[in-house]
């Protein structure tokens, strides 16, 4: 990376396709060969309504786009039935692409061109036995080969399974104590093998996205005392530490570089050994739902809700951007308050 002290936002990044048309951006990755994936909503699932679990009326797909923007195709059509019902995040881990569907309470893993390798859940069918999700957030696959899953918005925990996708173990439930979650909304993988888990003050979230009886009775208590900080586990589920001076939706481990958007919309920057902070960049984007870094240091965001911000949904809005540090047109990249991103 170059000593320039802010990244840019690259202007017409990414060049939607004219008939691209998505509610919001949920999830960014980036492969080994540079190709940017992009996970979006395309229609929002509203469960609660008595046509959804039935209609499966929520859509969503994965498209790719290169570093400048140009439009690369897509698989998992929004049309095809019974692909993703609520885009969560996407992960490019070990040559393959990871889905996460919170909506449809799946995860899948995928190769580069989209056939399907593993999938673990059951679509539409919320629960908590070991091979079901309810609101499954984020995957990391350890050094080991096992998969883990946070399973984190109507469930309180993080699962455990093999390389086949054979049940191991979970720890976690409803709680502040270490070792308990109110949402673990996201997991990273440190070089040596640690968990760091965004655990989400949560409660009820997102109740117009469930059907009666999914969020369990003890979820909409309040508590005073409900926090959002990051757990950080040894490879085995043992509770090491957490931290509170940073709240992230997302994180990201690449190198020996740690990615989390701290406070929604800014970006810290850590030392993946010491977890010294070595960067904060203010006000960069909204809502940074998941991030991504390409080999060139650039790194991308999707947004969710950027009418939150007063900022438009889909293609008009900050769905998905690029920040580089690379010079760029200064005119059309000067920082903006975060609610006129465009």
């Amino acid at each position: 990376m170059s000593d320039n002290k802010y990244y840019r936002r690259v202007p017409e990044w990414p060049k939607y396709p004219e008939d691209m048309v998505f509610e919001m951006g949920s999830g960014v990755t980036v492969d080994d060969d540079g190709i940017i994936y992009l996970f979006t909503r395309d229609l929002e699932h509203w469960a609660a309504h008595p046509l959804a679990m039935s209609a499966k009326m929520g859509k969503s797909s994965v498209s790719m786009f290169d570093r400048d923007g140009n439009y690369l195709g897509k698989w998992g059509p929004s049309d095809e039935p019974g692909f993703a019902l609520g885009a969560h995040t996407i992960y490019f881990i070990d040559g393959h692409i990871w889905t996460v569907d919170r909506d449809g309470h799946m995860v899948k893993k995928y190769t580069k061109d989209g056939q399907l390798v593993l999938s673990l859940g059951t679509l539409g069918k919320p629960g908590k036995g070991p091979y079901e999700f309810n609101g499954p957030t984020g995957v990391e696959v350890q050094k080991n080969g096992n998969i883990v899953v946070t399973d984190g918005y109507w469930n309180a925990r993080m699962i455990w399974f093999t390389p086949e996708g054979e049940y191991i173990k979970e720890i976690g439930g409803w709680g502040n104590a270490p070792g308990q979650f109110n949402s673990p909304h996201a997991v990273a993988q440190t070089p040596d093998g640690r968990l760091l888990v965004v655990d989400f003050r949560g409660g009820d979230m997102h109740a117009y996205m469930t059907v009666p009886g999914q969020i369990a009775e003890e979820r909409r208590e309040k508590d005073p005392d409900r926090k959002s900080r990051i757990q950080v586990f040894d490879p085995d589920g043992n509770f090491l530490e957490e931290w509170t001076h940073i709240t992230p939706l997302s994180i990201l481990v690449k190198g020996n570089r740690i990615y989390a958007s701290d406070e929604y919309h800014d970006l810290v920057v850590m030392d993946a050994t010491t977890f010294e902070i070595l960067e904060r960049h203010e006000n960069l984007a909204i809502y940074i739902h998941q991030l991504a870094v390409d080999d060139h240091g650039d790194f991308y965001t999707a947004t969710v809700y950027p009418e939150h911000k007063g900022a438009a949904r889909g293609r008009e809005g900050p769905s998905h951007n690029r920040w580089t540090r690379d010079p760029v047109d200064e005119a059309s990249t000067a920082r903006k308050p975060v609610s006129e991103h465009a």
